[in-house]
């Protein structure tokens, strides 16, 4: 990675080479930064279905989980996978705990979407909340699954250059 960094950098002319520099490092700081909070979100994503799971007494409780939190790294349908899954263990159990999972899984994947991601994710990465619902809106109408996935830093880097290139040039103007 420092390699093609390096040669990323030698393309920017000489002059504007420092500013490249930090703006690069701020932005692959944003993106470690969303990586990270993705994986803070599967861990609650798992901690919390273990502990649905546990109350419910439904089998391979931690199996399960880890399976949640693996899954919920996946944008979009991860989640949704994940809790059909487990819906499917709960019907081991009981019809009305099966459809109960399945409410879970609804209200969490909406607390998740619209409350954790914009604020963990959000905070991280530096963009404000409602820019990283529409972010990744946007990303996921485009490009489906990989937008979605990309929609996040990619937001992050634009916010930054905006704030370190064109505002700049607009108060010189």
């Amino acid at each position: 990675m420092p390699r093609i960094r390096a040669l990323a950098y030698r393309m920017v002319p000489h002059t504007r080479r420092p500013r490249a520099i930090l703006m690069g490092d701020d932005i692959l700081a944003k993106v470690g930064g969303y990586v990270l909070g993705n994986l803070v979100i599967s861990a609650i994503a798992g901690a919390l279905t273990f502990g649905w799971l546990m109350i419910f007494s439904i089998p391979y409780a931690a199996l399960l989980s880890i399976m949640v939190a693996l899954l919920d790294l996946v944008p979009v349908v991860g989640s949704t996978i994940a809790g059909l899954i487990v819906a499917a263990a709960a019907l081991t159990v009981s019809l009305p705990l099966c459809l109960c999972t399945i409410a879970f899984f609804v209200i969490y994947r909406f607390l998740e979407d619209y409350f954790l991601v914009p604020r963990i994710i959000g905070r991280a990465v530096e963009v404000p909340a409602l820019a990283t619902v529409v972010a990744v809106l946007i990303g996921g109408a485009l490009l489906g699954i990989i937008g979605a996935l990309v929609a996040i830093p990619v937001a992050a880097a634009v916010l930054l250059i905006i704030r370190e290139v064109w505002i700049p040039r607009l108060d010189k103007a």
